[in-house]
């Protein structure tokens, strides 16, 4: 490695670190467990080989110079990783699993937590982590094991693990409701939350169900869509519900449709897994148990919608 070639020694390392925290030749020489000329030797090696003075001497009095001000503080950021690292592994319990997930930002917020209690009875010896998308989910997976795709036709008939199909309702919280009216019936004036740069939004909505808009509406827009439903929650205006996203906020009556309007389109969600993965048990496992929670959360908006 060039850094091998660059330093006289690892070791040289250790005591300009020491000597540069401690201020001082005598203290690092203690902390390290060295004589005092051990550490002024090691100085002057590396000082010698890097062509840059790193201490200035005064008498007693021992400064860095802006060299070694520089690479004080860049060996010790680097020594304090090292020791995190180090406490990580000593600490690491074995017999827990991690799996990583790519999903967007919505439906870990919204759809994922509000049940990450049942999960943890499920899986008590699982760790989720997460690799979130703002918007639309999309793209191959970087060293995750899990992640929700969107197929269409022929190629999602073809893949194994589908989560759910695409459907699209308009919701708000029930006292927006109480208080503006449904969408194509308002009492007040409307406000429609969207979500910027998205494939598809309240004009396309419109085009597909026929409903339609009030021309007096204000617009407010997010380009999160866990905030585009956090808005809706806090009666903030109505917004597009993806129900992969908002099934269970739909179902506990949080969100309620704004109209009677759903929108089903050919795309359906699919947890698809790594090529550069094998896929592991405990990973099949979880992805099992999430398909299996939307299946039964599909039966009852069914009935719902």
């Amino acid at each position: 490695m060039q850094l091998r070639r660059r330093l006289p020694s690892a070791s040289t390392l250790f005591t300009f670190e020491a000597a540069a925290r401690l201020g001082g030749f005598s203290r690092a020489a203690r902390e390290l467990n060295i004589t005092q000329p051990a550490v002024s030797h090691a100085i002057a090696r590396l000082e010698k080989h890097i062509g840059q003075a790193l201490f200035t001497r005064s008498g007693p009095k021992l400064e860095l110079t802006s060299s070694g001000e520089r690479f004080s503080r860049v060996t010790t950021r680097a020594f304090m990783a090292i020791e995190h690292a180090l406490e990580e592994i000593q600490t690491h319990d074995v017999s827990r699993h991690v799996v990583m997930m790519s999903i967007s930002s919505g439906m870990a917020t919204h759809w994922l937590m509000p049940r990450y209690g049942t999960f943890r009875e499920r899986f008590p010896d699982t760790d989720l982590q997460f690799q979130l998308v703002p918007g639309a989910v999309g793209g191959p997976l970087h060293n995750c094991d899990l992640g929700l795709r969107v197929a269409t036709g022929e190629t999602s008939r073809q893949m194994d693990g589908r989560f759910t199909s695409e459907r699209v309702v308009a919701v708000a919280a029930p006292s927006y409701l109480a208080h503006h009216g449904l969408l194509e019936q308002p009492r007040r004036p409307h406000t429609l939350v969207d979500l910027t740069e998205h494939w598809f939004g309240w004009t396309d909505f419109a085009a597909a169900t026929g409903v339609s808009l009030p021309q007096q509406a204000n617009r407010i827009a997010f380009s999160d869509y866990s905030v585009v439903i956090q808005a809706a929650l806090s009666g903030q205006g109505i917004a597009l519900a993806w129900t992969s996203v908002a099934s269970r906020l739909i179902l506990d009556g949080l969100l309620e449709k704004a109209s009677d309007a759903v929108m089903i389109t050919d795309r359906n969600y699919h947890f698809v897994t790594s090529s550069q993965r094998p896929m592991r048990p405990i990973v099949r496992d979880v992805r099992e148990w999430l398909i299996a929670q939307m299946r039964q959360e599909e039966r009852e908006l069914d009935l719902m919608l």
